[in-house]
């Protein structure tokens, strides 16, 4: 019971940090060892979603810690129904805090491995990492649940708790540049287009970041001297920093959308 309600608790931290961080948390789908907070906003900038992803199992550990002191410190604790009852809060959440930091993912840790990954070889290799490791590490907690059996059959949770990892990572949906390109294809944009001017050697995460996605601009993109370099849609602008990363500037973008181009034409 205690970590039900704990984990229903860490999702409402989520929801919490993502309102304080400007954005608007519309429901938690509540599975059988966890939830999954979903946000109205298509884009939550990588930085904000890393913070957002911590607050969970950081509220947990704080929990675990506060009633660590008062298991420890206070005289009431002697009284064994109360001592039993805050020990079990105390084990609940430092073994959800501990267990949502592992870098798996749908695990809070594993978003947060995927996007520092993302930063340096960008989201398409973030996410096929992401992937292999978890689908490894859910494979090898399903044989460990099975393994256990034969010592006591309570162990059966250790599967479930492997199915329903693999059930959340294909149900998860804050993969913010998979929302993105979906509603694109959906066709659900703006018809008036926005012309944005931009350096070859600036980051084109810095122009995205200053503006609400989905409103069709079009990036012209130009050089130090301001002679036209080439242009971006935005749907090209996406799958440029999918495809290069989030350091990537708009010249590498240029060049990733010259190279899909060749390989389409071929």
């Amino acid at each position: 019971m205690c970590s039900i309600i704990f984990s229903f608790l860490h999702e409402l931290v989520h929801g919490k940090a993502a309102k304080c961080l400007g954005y608007t948390p519309e429901k938690i789908s509540m599975g059988l060892f966890g939830g999954i907070l979903h946000v109205r906003e298509e884009f939550i900038k990588p930085k904000h979603e890393i913070i957002i992803h911590l607050c969970g199992p950081l509220f947990n550990i704080a929990v675990a810690t506060l009633f660590y002191i008062i298991t420890n410190y206070y005289i009431f604790m002697r009284i064994d129904f109360i001592r039993n009852l805050f020990v079990s809060i105390l084990i609940a959440n430092l073994i959800l805090g501990i267990f949502n930091l592992m870098p798996f993912y749908p695990l809070d840790g594993g978003k947060i491995i995927k996007l520092y990954f993302a930063f340096f070889l960008g989201y398409g290799r973030a996410e096929k990492i992401s992937r292999s490791f978890s689908l490894l590490f859910v494979f090898l907690l399903f044989i460990l649940g099975i393994y256990l059996l034969q010592y006591n059959l309570f162990n059966i949770i250790i599967c479930a708790l492997a199915i329903n990892l693999y059930i959340a990572r294909r149900q998860e949906n804050s993969f913010i540049f998979y929302k993105v390109s979906k509603d694109i294809e959906s066709g659900i944009i703006s018809n008036k287009s926005k012309i944005v001017v931009c350096k070859e050697n600036f980051p084109a995460m810095k122009v995205i970041e200053t503006y609400k996605p989905l409103e069709r601009r079009l990036f012209t993109i130009v050089n130090d001297k301001g002679s036209y370099k080439g242009q971006l849609s935005e749907e090209e602008l996406l799958q440029g920093i999918y495809d290069c990363g989030v350091y990537a500037d708009f010249n590498k973008l240029l060049k990733s959308k010259k190279k899909r181009n060749g390989e389409n034409h071929s």
